[in-house]
């Protein structure tokens, strides 16, 4: 067990470094640079300063300010990120500007108010991780029921009486389809803990809130966590419309103003009353606020975890120290957590993908998003052909014929590869940029609704000049389309959906390919990409790339997901 801890440890303090010098490093790179590849925002303008509400309001800036999430940490500077900085969080584009929330919104530097930048900040986390990984070591909780499940020293086991009771009450439900009760079930007669991998579009979420409603039924103290607060919030949203009124269902975090949430959030525990409560009730919280004074005295019968594929393992840590059953809703044929470290080796990020080598999930196997010739590739390539679709038939319906590219827009194909001639691009393809801005008005144009387009790319560079080319005078008649249609990375697009999804590929250069081509070519960022559509997915790629990927094939998983992927798709010129 000790040395299992010092290598815990360890990693928790590598991965903050690296961090550090990572942000260093783009921090001391010139403004225009930083700005060009999707980094920072500049030369900014303050419009108005709400010392109440400790907001600074600037004007909207041209320039791409997607870049950055609601509640991200950023750093307020004069050009200056790692000297003459103020911490502050994103809030997003607002009624007043382009908005920030700063503690030290007095400040007389706030008096300038031209030639301001926004850049990443660095979140260090580590206290948390490392306080949560000595627990696991001095307390009997840890040592004697969380450290052997994490450490393949105890199983997940099955009393059959239970589940055959569970099933044939779940079985009568008409909203949940075959698989789903069967995960329900045997969640329910799992102990101490139970997977359950929710491939795309399969209603991961409508099942973990079934779950919970059978949970509630046994009188339990429900911990709802995961990635983020947004799952969270899905989350409780869901389980509210299925809990009767006098069941507590309640978010333990710092207030979600702009968000109208069905229900409360407390700043802690006690404000909440429920620390007196016996339950059953159910509580929403990141892992992090269980490991903060507002949850400090708090213990959970079960933890039901979202988005696991995503969760670190001492993330994971700090809710399993809390609660005395574990069941874990991701899937790891999707993207694992983002980490310097391991990079490459999702087994170790991610707790979801440590648990299946000892835990067989429960998978869900019926899509309720992506049409059938959509869904034929992730079934083959991902989920051992078991994955259909509950819309075969359905396909791509625009309100008027395209006036151009009716080839790629048709009904059919769904699914669609165009080899863009752009070689020697690395983080950015003009050609492939400009391609996408084309389909896109066309799209557009042709009535579907801007909020139903997705576009992805690999590189926060290429999601800022697709998003530039979006504000274009060519986009005259839809001048506020941009603000609708979602461009970002396939990592910060994970959960979501769209009717059309277009992909940019992006690098073609050999030399940047092979340098990163496991980043670009990663069998999970491929899944992830093409599953977030409907019916209609179109990939730009180079002719360079599709090369590098066949001279690599039969000894590079990425590389082989690729072909197969171009090999299931349509190719069509522009």
């Amino acid at each position: 067990m000790k040395e299992e801890l010092l290598e815990l440890r360890r990693d928790v303090l590598d991965e903050r470094d690296l961090q550090s010098h990572h942000l260093h490093k783009l921090w001391n790179k010139p403004l225009p640079e930083r700005i060009a590849n999707g980094r920072a925002l500049g030369r900014l303008q303050i419009s108005t300063i709400d010392p109440a509400q400790r907001l600074i309001h600037f004007q909207p800036p041209r320039e791409d300010f997607a870049i950055f999430q609601e509640e991200q940490s950023i750093r307020l500077s004069q050009d200056d990120p790692e000297g003459a900085f103020l911490a502050a969080t994103f809030v997003g584009l607002t009624p007043q500007g382009l908005t920030v929330s700063c503690p030290k919104c007095h400040d007389p530097r706030f008096s300038d108010l031209t030639g301001w930048s926004i850049d990443e900040d660095l979140v260090d986390l580590s206290t948390f991780y490392l306080n949560a990984i000595q627990d696991l070591s001095d307390l009997a909780h840890g040592r004697e029921q969380v450290f052997p499940v994490l450490f393949g020293e105890q199983e997940s086991l099955i009393d059959g009486e239970i589940y055959d009771e569970a099933l044939d009450h779940l079985e009568e439900l008409p909203d949940l389809n075959e698989s789903q009760a069967d995960a329900v079930a045997i969640a329910l007669a799992a102990s101490p803990f139970h997977l359950i991998q929710g491939p795309p579009g399969t209603g991961k979420t409508h099942t973990l809130t079934r779950l919970v409603e059978e949970l509630i039924k046994r009188g339990e103290r429900i911990l709802i966590t995961g990635f983020t607060h947004r799952s969270i919030h899905n989350a409780l949203a869901k389980i509210r419309t299925l809990l009767p009124p006098d069941i507590p269902v309640a978010k333990i975090s710092r207030p979600f103003p702009a968000e109208n949430l069905p229900f409360p959030t407390f700043k802690d525990f006690p404000t909440s009353k429920l620390d007196e409560h016996p339950g059953p009730y159910v509580i929403g919280a990141t892992p992090f606020a269980l490991y903060s004074k507002r949850l400090e005295t708090a213990h959970f019968d079960s933890a039901v975890f979202d988005e696991t594929s995503q969760l670190t393992l001492p993330a994971a840590i700090m809710a399993m120290m809390k609660s005395d059953q574990w069941f874990f809703f991701g899937d790891h044929r999707q993207l694992p957590p983002v980490t310097l470290l391991h990079a490459e080796d999702p087994v170790r990020a991610s707790v979801f993908a440590r648990l299946v080598k000892q835990c067989r999930p429960t998978t869900l196997k019926t899509t309720y998003r992506m049409n059938e010739p959509l869904a034929a590739w992730p079934a083959a390539q991902f989920y051992f052909g078991e994955l259909t679709s509950a819309h075969p038939h359905h396909r791509l319906a625009l309100k008027s014929p395209p006036s151009r590219y009716s080839h790629l827009l048709d009904r059919d194909p769904s699914l669609i590869a165009i080899p863009i001639h752009a070689p020697g691009c690395r983080s950015r393809n003009p050609e492939e940029s400009e391609a996408i801005a084309e389909l896109t008005l066309v799209l557009l144009e042709s009535g579907l609704p801007p909020s139903e387009i997705g576009i992805l790319a690999p590189f926060r560079a290429q999601v800022s000049l697709i998003r530039r080319l979006l504000c274009g005078d060519r986009f005259h008649s839809f001048p506020n389309a941009w603000k609708e249609i979602t461009v970002d990375t396939v990592e910060r697009f994970q959960g979501q959906e769209r009717e059309v999804i277009l992909f940019s590929f992006t690098a073609s250069d050999l030399a940047f390919l092979r340098r990163t081509g496991s980043f670009l070519l990663q069998a999970p960022r491929m899944n992830v990409a093409v599953t977030r559509a409907r019916t209609k997915v179109i990939l730009c790629y180079s002719d360079e790339l599709r090369t590098f990927t066949e001279d690599l094939a039969a000894h590079h998983d990425g590389s082989a997901t690729f072909t197969s992927l171009l090999r299931e798709a349509t190719q069509l010129p522009l």
